[in-house]
């Protein structure tokens, strides 16, 4: 291109700054400001100054990628084949798997033709609603609370504001470092007289200019922002007609504010009472007064609450939509406002619409031409919830745009572990090498800023035109070209035909929104090319500038429905993860101002390398010299999730108890330096914003380890290994024989070929590499590089140190336990760390004196007890008086919380361990039933205990088991005749659902709750059955859904109970809940479900409120009561389906009476104890009583479908012969064929004294034992309270009768039959 200078707009933060690039000979030379830009006019930071050096030279990705296998090297392809391909597999995966198979991840980066696009193609043509952002990372939050408060995303003001103002408010933003023109134009005011309010818990270079910092404790914004509010109306500083006149809500407010006093907040926040009275009567005092604000707030799990707050200031005081006042959001991103206006992320649809709204939806499917309802009618799950479904392979394929996941998403191990799992992983990037790259299956080369056309739209609605100033390197297109054209070959070219990127844009202004405002109708690329433009922009002969939004009707009108802007009363709420024992300190994230992002661009400028050169983590003197740790020492910061480790910046700028650490740094420049490894993926239930600004770490100084410690025999063995390497150096002749000189194409070429080996070696291990013959390397340079890496990666033994054996025991009734030890036991065994798995039957514990180390997982049976093939363990453990001081050991103990003894077989294990001397490598962790994500950081902290100085691979919560969506094919009551119990046979279709069980299999149910009872519900509470609340992994749904489908309604918890005492004006409950009436409290529960709680303790409650006391809604497991051998493709259950006055069970009246010809989400939940003899001679005798007959008809199926020939014997109970004998027909049919050699039946009420099977067990003991000594294996199902205590004492009967035992050798026997897996119990 001819040497020109050409206007564009600065590639980084969302200011938007524009820019003048000089062109010479198809290279950007120079960068400076446009000082006809209305953002910057002519200002420019470090990093826009050398925006220009990142295009060249610079690891571009010249050409497209294709990787043929996971663990092969991707081989380049041209960019039209790499596109069919794409094209080719997207349409694959749609058409096997349907659109919610299908993600695309995207960025703010992108042009706004782009975004339109790729929302266009997921949404519209594709249908799924798996499209996000990285902005969920940034500003979700903010995007949220603007609509909530104001009824549309964005701010009411520009940047014009920043002259007027006489007071800024700055809050959890850095700006200085941040967005440093804005700064800069802020500061000037500040210099003519206005104040400035600085809040956040660092001292950072904004707070350093402030005339009054608020250094506040992290996660207690809202309680502060709630404290000033409190103060403006003490102080008389509202402004009572303009609350009048365009507002709804304040008649909340006054009562709402009295809980946060100056006295109450002080101790909240930790700030002095007298600064925050000091900061409200500014801002009451001030004439005109903007708050800004940014991530800090955002990155919250109550970010969206944090934007209502201030929204809720500059409403109580008329300070917004005028010069100079107004809540000023900042962005992150050169585009991200353009992109929140495209939709890309969540429900979003073109123009700030959403898909959530049928009116939207209408219009949108009437712009793409497209059938009515083919848009998708829910949001996404977020960020986090999507990357989470990719790693439960929900997600197949995903498609990434300019974006670095693996590096800036929280928790990036679920990142990691999704990309891993999909089938297909496509990257488009203009870098070759990025964190996420390395997991990608094809990766497209997309052209920079200066390379393409484009329009970006920054903070204050600017619309500024990318012009092309230089030609794409190799084969690099434009992002939005490369969408189209994967559309169109994807079969919607009718719909993705553009010849430019002008086109585009026409068609984006079609999306024009009144409601909200959204207008661009007016702009156009040849009047782009003039100058910028701001919306709203109705016409060609619009002004250029419209710097306040909601007043072009004339009065103030927000673009809510009524047109009035919201007062929210939002409480203070702690952060999700709170500092505690075993993670004392608060980490905090950010930016430096020289870097940006990822560094895939100011990583390679070498200016601004000097100026931010590498990471660290600051941490108070006070916390350093506590810890041991210096300036420059190695820092290890660790929570739940993983570690990093950096180097230290010993500083007053944080507070004690606090580190701040910047997330720029990754992967590609080093080991453990990716600070997103440790922040917690916690998000804002509204917003799906994570929580990135607070979470719990540990710190500690990493040690380095000298040679003198290392597992050699002494420092003269190293001496004498260099003495003769220094021979063989004089005997070859090369002692003084240097490395050849390289060129710097060499040079280039080693960098690329290092970058590749380092990819490659984190999918297997890399033999010895040498160079390519087609290097384009000298000879000398060739031989002499093979033989450094010959010698670099050669084999040594004597070097390698033996990972430590792990002994892993587990102890399981339902399965649980069993495949979380054998899934730990993988991921151990991956990370080179030798494993011994065992069931606690299988290994005797007397083994436990020669073992190093130990890990036990153990589920707890019935009342306290250890499950069955834990007892023997147990029973040898508790017993034993050999000391165990060599021992290190840990527990992770499962356990259902609505029993007494919950957890306690694995308490006990943790206390006898440290009675017998025994050391414990980790605290003792408790689960419930949601234990997944407590269990996955157990296995982190138990590895890093192992090997502290390796990186540990962070684990990922496998998440819930995938459902498979089944149909009833059968639905028949066993009892007809009954008057007191409904038991059902249910049958269901397996036909094409990939699932296989074996008899002695449990199937998990997925219920939902009786609409009955949900609507009861919310007319006792008087929430609003459409109020919408987010679920994690599900996104936004009304509230009456979310009780249906998510929620455990009808058993109240014991977080429930005490919310509900808490709230409610009767003090009955809150005196039941006393430790001392506890047996009070169990017999007022009896028969009662949550809703009878509420009706006689009512209480009022917001929707989130409420949830946030409720048990997720757990899955039912049930005996599989048939043998897939005689019923393919079915499943069948008995289950009692429970009914007492007007309540009901919750799963048995699911199947039962509701769910008719829906779906029934249902899983396998194998039980690899319970099966059926191999030996198919060997005798087996069968308990099962009521619904416990269950898995013995599959039994029985089973062995008549394999031929076996051992004899059966069946007790079986219930009360009526007449009504109640379940299989009747079946099970007699059997018997005469043989197949049941014996059928004791116990009716226990056809008769005056009861019976029961355990009297059966008594009469017919002299035969039971005769089996038994015939090697019978004896099986028990059912009811654990009572039936199987009772059946226990009456086979231990039979030991001391017919077998002359004593009691305790009676007791030994039955152990010994349960550890040689011939007694075995189903029991619930």
């Amino acid at each position: 291109m001819a040497n020109q200078s050409i206007r564009s707009v600065c590639p980084y933060c969302g200011v938007g700054c524009g820019i003048v690039m000089q062109v010479e000979n198809n290279k950007v030379v120079k960068v400076i400001g446009d000082t006809a830009h209305p953002t910057n006019f002519g200002r420019l930071c470090t990093k826009g100054t050398t925006c220009g050096q990142a295009i060249a030279d610079s690891g571009r990705m010249e050409n497209a990628y294709v990787r043929q296998a996971r663990e092969h090297d991707p081989v380049r392809i041209g960019i039209d084949k790499a596109i069919s391909e794409t094209a080719r597999r997207l349409r694959h995966t749609l058409d096997t798997h349907g659109p919610q198979a299908l993600a695309f991840y995207v960025s703010g980066q992108m042009s706004l033709e782009a975004q339109y696009l790729i929302n266009k193609l997921a949404k519209g043509f594709v249908r799924t609603h798996h499209i996000e952002s990285n902005s969920r990372l940034c500003m979700a939050s903010a995007g949220s609370g603007y609509k909530l408060s104001l009824g549309a995303d964005g701010p009411p003001g520009s940047y014009e504001d920043f002259d007027r103002a006489d007071l800024f408010f700055v809050i959890g933003a850095n700006m200085a470092d941040c967005h440093p023109i804005l700064f800069l134009r802020m500061m000037d005011r500040v210099k003519a007289g206005a104040k400035l309010i600085v809040v956040d818990p660092r001292r950072n270079a904004t707070a350093d200019k402030a005339n009054l910092f608020l250094p506040i404790k992290p996660g207690t914004d809202l309680a502060l922002l709630n404290g000033l509010l409190h103060l403006l109306v003490k102080n008389g500083h509202t402004d009572p007609a303009f609350i009048a006149a365009f507002t709804d809500g304040w008649e909340a407010m006054p009562a709402f504010l009295e809980d946060y006093s100056p006295e109450h907040v002080a101790v909240i926040t930790g700030l002095a009472e007298a600064d925050i009275r000091q900061a409200a009567e500014w801002i009451g005092q001030a004439a005109e007064w903007m708050s800004c604000w940014t991530m800090g707030l955002n990155q919250s799990t109550h970010g969206t609450w944090n934007t209502n707050a201030l929204c809720n200031l500059h409403l109580a005081t008329g300070a917004i939509c005028r010069p100079g006042s107004g809540p000023f959001s900042l962005t992150g991103q050169p585009n991200a406002m353009g992109g929140r206006e495209m939709g890309y992320m969540g429900p979003g649809l073109p123009g700030q619409r959403s898909v959530l709204v049928e009116a939207d939806r209408a219009f949108i499917e009437d712009l793409w031409q497209i059938p009515p309802d083919s848009l998708p009618r829910q949001a996404g799950a977020g960020t986090v919830g999507m990357f989470e479904q990719m790693a439960a392979g929900q997600i197949k394929a995903c498609w990434i745009i300019c974006t670095n996941p693996v590096a800036s998403v929280p928790n990036r191990q679920t990142v990691i572990k999704g990309l891993q799992t999909a089938e297909l992983v496509i990257t488009q990037d203009a870098f070759l090498d990025t964190e996420t790259n390395r997991y990608a299956d094809i990766l497209l080369p997309g052209a920079l800023w200066a390379e393409a056309e484009g329009v970006m739209i920054n903070s204050e609605r600017n619309l500024t035109l990318m012009q092309k100033a230089v030609d794409a390197p190799g084969e690099t297109l434009p992002d939005w070209q490369i969408i189209a054209r994967v559309a169109s070959e994807m079969g919607f070219a009718e719909a993705f035909t553009y010849a430019s990127a002008s086109e585009v844009f026409e068609e984006i202004k079609r999306a024009w929104n009144p409601k909200t405002g959204y207008d661009i109708r007016g702009a156009s690329y040849p009047r782009l090319r003039e100058k910028p433009l701001q919306w709203p922009c109705a016409s060609d002969a619009a002004a250029d500038r419209n710097p306040i939004r909601y007043v072009d009707k004339g009065p103030v009108t927000f673009a809510t429905d009524n047109g009035k802007a919201q007062f929210l009363a939002r409480p203070h709420m702690p952060p999700a993860e709170l500092p505690d024992e075993a993670f004392p300190f608060v980490l905090n994230t950010g930016r430096v101002q020289h870097q940006w992002h990822t560094l895939t661009k100011t990583g390679k400028v070498a200016t601004l390398n000097k100026l931010n050169p590498g990471p660290f983590v600051e941490l108070h003197a006070e916390d350093a010299a506590r810890l041991g740790i210096k300036d420059k020492d190695r820092v290890e910061i660790r929570s739940r999730r993983g570690h990093a480790v950096l180097p230290a910046v010993i500083t007053d700028r944080v507070r004690p108890g606090n580190c701040f650490a910047p997330f720029h740094w990754n992967d590609v420049f080093g080991d453990n330096l990716a600070i997103n490894a440790v922040t917690n993926d916690a998000v804002d239930p509204i917003s799906l914003q994570p929580e990135f600004k607070c979470c719990a770490v540990a710190l500690a100084r990493v040690e380095l380890i000298g040679l003198q410690s290392l597992d050699r025999p002494s420092p003269v063995a190293e001496d004498t290994a260099m003495s003769r390497l220094d021979a063989f150096a004089e005997i070859a002749g090369i002692r003084h024989l240097s490395a050849p000189p390289m060129s710097d194409s060499e040079r280039t070429y080693l960098a690329g070929f290092l970058s590749g080996l380092q990819a490659n070696a984190a999918r297997q291990a890399v033999g010895i590499p040498t160079m390519p013959t087609n290097a384009p390397l000298a000879d000398a340079s060739r031989l002499w590089l093979n033989g450094l890496l010959g010698a670099l990666f050669s084999p040594t033994e004597s070097l390698a140190t033996p990972s430590p054996a792990v002994t892993l025991l587990w102890a399981s009734q339902t399965g649980n336990a069993e495949a979380l030890a054998e899934r730990f036991a993988k991921r151990l065994r991956d990370a080179g760390i030798s494993v011994e798995l065992s069931a606690m039957s299988d290994f005797p514990a007397s083994k436990l004196a020669s073992t190093h180390t130990l890990a036990l997982i153990s589920s707890t049976f019935g009342d306290g007890d250890p499950p069955d093939n834990g007892e023997g363990f147990w029973h040898s453990l508790s017993t034993a008086e050999t000391r165990l001081e060599s021992l290190r050991f840990a527990v992770l103990a499962l356990g259902d919380p609505n029993y007494d003894q919950f957890c306690n077989h694995g308490k006990q294990l943790d206390q006898r361990l440290l009675e017998l001397g025994a050391t414990r490598l980790l605290e003792r962790v408790d689960c419930d039933t949601e234990f997944e994500a407590l269990a996955d950081a157990w296995l982190v902290r138990f590895q890093q205990t192992l090997t502290p100085a390796k990186p540990v691979a962070l684990a990922t919560p496998a998440g819930k088991t995938k459902l498979y969506g089944s149909r009833l094919l059968l639905n028949r009551q066993l009892n007809p005749l009954s008057a007191h119990k409904e038991t059902r046979q249910f049958a269901l279709d397996l036909a094409d659902s990939g699932l296989t069980y074996e008899a002695g299999d449990a199937l998990g149910v997925r219920p939902r709750n009786c609409p009955e009872l949900v609507n009861e519900l919310l007319d006792l509470t008087r929430l609003k059955a459409s109020t919408c609340v987010n679920i994690d992994t599900f996104g936004d749904v009304p509230l009456q859904q979310a009780l249906t489908q998510h929620f455990e309604i009808a058993r109240p918890s014991s977080d429930t109970l005490a919310f509900i005492a808490e709230r409610s004006a009767n003090p009955g409950l809150k005196h039941l809940l006393n430790p001392e009436h506890k047996a009070e409290l169990n017999d007022w529960l009896w028969g009662r479900q949550l809703a009878d709680v509420l009706q006689e303790f009512p209480i009022e409650c917001s929707a989130d409120e409420l949830l946030g006391t409720l048990k997720r809604l757990q899955p039912r497991l049930y005996s599989i009561a048939s043998s897939a051998k005689a019923h393919p493709y079915e499943v069948h259950l008995t289950v009692a389906a429970v009914r007492y006055g007007k309540r009901k069970g919750v799963s048995s009246t699911f199947l039962a009476d509701r769910v008719g010809d829906g779906e029934v989400p249902l899983f396998v939940q194998p039980s690899k104890h319970f099966r059926t003899p191999t030996d198919g001679d060997v005798p087996m005798i069968m308990i099962g009583p009521g619904t416990g007959i269950a898995p013995f008809r599959a039994f029985l199926q089973e062995r008549r479908a394999l031929g076996h020939q051992g004899r059966n014997w069946l007790f079986f109970g219930e009360q009526h012969a007449a009504s109640d004998f379940y299989y009747q027909d079946e099970l007699q049919g059997m018997q005469r064929d043989g197949l049941l050699s014996h059928l004791s039946l116990a009716f226990s009420r056809d008769q005056a004294q009861k019976v029961y099977v355990q009297d059966r067990i008594r009469e017919q003991g002299a035969e039971l034992w005769r089996w038994l000594q015939d090697g019978a294996k004896l099986y028990i199902c059912g009811d654990a309270s009572h039936m199987a205590k009772d059946v226990d004492q009456a086979l231990r009967h039979v030991a001391r009768t017919h077998g002359g035992l004593g009691v305790e050798g009676a007791v030994d026997y039955w152990r010994q039959l349960s550890e040689q897996k011939r007694y075995l119990r189903d029991v619930y």
